[in-house]
């Protein structure tokens, strides 16, 4: 029984992306924001309750994680101009539309 429920944990938690396969991958979506990278960030980062993280290239990187830390979404903020370029990346999982405030679209109804 004791290597039923390992191989059914080493099953589970294969199946959880890391943050550089989720990186890696092409953006889910893009979105354009007269917000501030720092801005942008913050407003992910407070909503979600997790850090964001700075990058050498001088972007942000907010991650989604599930119940076994697995990236389940990810969000990387650009400079550009006085704003900021948004990739979002789903890796699987559903969030609600309250993080379109922090780039400035209007949440979901």
């Amino acid at each position: 029984m004791k290597h039923i429920v390992c191989l059914a944990v080493a099953i589970t938690l294969s199946g959880c992306a890391s943050t550089q396969k989720v990186l890696d991958k092409e953006p889910t979506e893009v979105f354009h924001s007269q917000k501030s990278v720092n801005e942008v960030a913050f407003c992910l980062s407070n909503k979600n309750n997790v850090p964001a993280m700075d990058r050498d290239n001088g972007s942000k990187v907010v991650l989604i994680k599930n119940g076994y830390g697995g990236v389940s979404l990810a969000f990387s903020i650009f400079p550009e101009g006085t704003g900021s370029r948004v990739e979002y990346r789903k890796q699987f999982g559903t969030i609600g539309g309250v993080w379109k405030q922090c780039i400035g679209l209007e949440e979901e109804k």
